[in-house]
């Protein structure tokens, strides 16, 4: 049966080329849809770190052209906005605050490997208003300001991918300059993933700064001041929020968001080129579909005689179906071994640097659902040579 679908696959083989190319595009641009949905699968089930539910993001722009007077303002804002009852905790932190497109990176030296990271600014409160789960040693206090050190918390994908196994906490990595005293782990969190739940994860670290003590305050560095406000407080609290900081930094230019809106916007952004590509994707597999289903059609029709003949001889209708269905399965066999040969070049280049799992995950998919589209297409021609009578083949003669 098997060496039989092969000289019919082969005595056609002109025709069949073109449904073979169909399939092994098919399979590419399936592969390739299907790597980008498992890869946000994968990333949105990994911890996000901090929880956004209740926070509330001011922006601000100033005017003043001097650190202190800044610095000033910005203690008077905090102090005020954090009477109210309805706010449970106030933060500061550098514009980088999560579900947005501003990033702060730096190199950071070890073992004679510089690695690349993501640097945070914030204050003290900052874990208490984002809720981060420290996993080893303890979040900043007053002493770190007037350490000698620049204290700093590292997330577990920095530890994992700069100390690998050695301690951390405590650790001390020496300057780079006899003015550069060095820098001091003094705890690491669980992640902070700041472009959100569908973003890998990626090597972070925090850097404390004060608006009351911190003799290095640079003008601009905490330029957000996140919120978090109490359970059930109504939206209508955010204009007073805003009159109240109107008041305090006259001039300024403030902007208040909930970081709910600010991640549903985000989200929907990151999820634009999963979209395109399936869009692109589902006009490309209907296009196949049409086609295996004329295909075959045409086939059948060009092959009534055939199929009368072997009915005639004693051919079960089951045979004359299982072959159709064969011939499609092998052809789409032929276009998927061409396609996985592909394939398989993204996890042996680590291509992206994604997991070879999700690559292996989506080559079964791709493998899974092409198989089904042919069985599909095949299965009502296929019925129909199935039931032609043994009369038609003298008919056709």
């Amino acid at each position: 049966m098997i060496r039989q679908l092969f000289t019919l696959i082969w005595n056609r083989k002109k025709s069949n080329f073109l449904m073979i190319t169909e399939i092994f595009f098919s399979f590419i641009v399936l592969f390739g849809v299907l790597s980008l949905a498992f890869y946000y699968l994968n990333n949105y089930q990994k911890p996000l770190g901090y929880k956004y539910d209740k926070v509330w993001v001011m922006n601000m722009r100033w005017n003043q052209e001097k650190s202190e007077e800044i610095k000033t303002i910005q203690r008077r804002l905090k102090q005020q906005l954090n009477s109210n009852p309805e706010v449970e905790s106030i933060t500061l932190m550098s514009s980088n605050i999560p579900y947005t497109a501003n990033m702060m990176g730096t190199g950071f030296d070890y073992n004679n490997r510089t690695v690349q990271t993501n640097v945070f600014d914030i204050d003290k409160d900052f874990a208490r208003v984002m809720q981060l789960k420290l996993t080893d040693g303890r979040w900043f206090n007053d002493q770190d300001l007037n350490s000698k050190y620049t204290t700093i918390v590292i997330d577990q994908a920095m530890r994992a991918e700069v100390f690998k196994n050695e301690q951390v906490i405590g650790k001390i990595i020496p300057g780079k300059s006899g003015e550069d005293t060095g820098i001091k782990i003094v705890g690491v969190i669980e992640a902070f993933r700041q472009n959100g739940e569908y973003s890998a994860t990626a090597p972070g670290f925090f850097k404390l700064r004060d608006v009351e003590m911190d003799s290095v305050h640079m003008k601009g560095s905490l330029s957000a001041m996140l919120i978090r406000i109490k359970p059930g407080v109504a939206s209508g609290f955010e204009e007073k929020l805003m009159k109240q900081a109107s008041r305090i930094a006259q001039g300024w230019t403030l902007e208040i968001k909930t970081m709910p809106e600010m991640r549903t916007s985000y989200n929907k952004v990151a999820l634009i080129p999963l979209i395109i590509f399936s869009i692109v994707c589902g006009f490309l597999i209907i296009n196949v579909a049409l086609g295996l289903f004329g295909v075959l059609w045409y086939n059948i029709s060009r092959r009534i005689s055939e199929i009368g003949l072997r009915r005639a001889i004693g051919a079960a209708s089951g045979q004359i179906y299982r072959q159709f269905i064969g011939e499609v399965l092998v052809l789409a066999t032929f276009g998927l071994l061409i396609g996985l040969v592909v394939a398989l070049q993204f996890p042996l280049l680590q291509v992206f640097g994604v997991q070879t799992g999700v690559y292996v995950a989506a080559m079964v998919g791709a493998v899974i659902i092409i198989y089904l589209l042919a069985a599909a297409c095949a299965a009502y021609p296929s019925r129909q040579a199935a039931i032609i009578p043994p009369a038609t083949a003298l008919h056709e003669e």
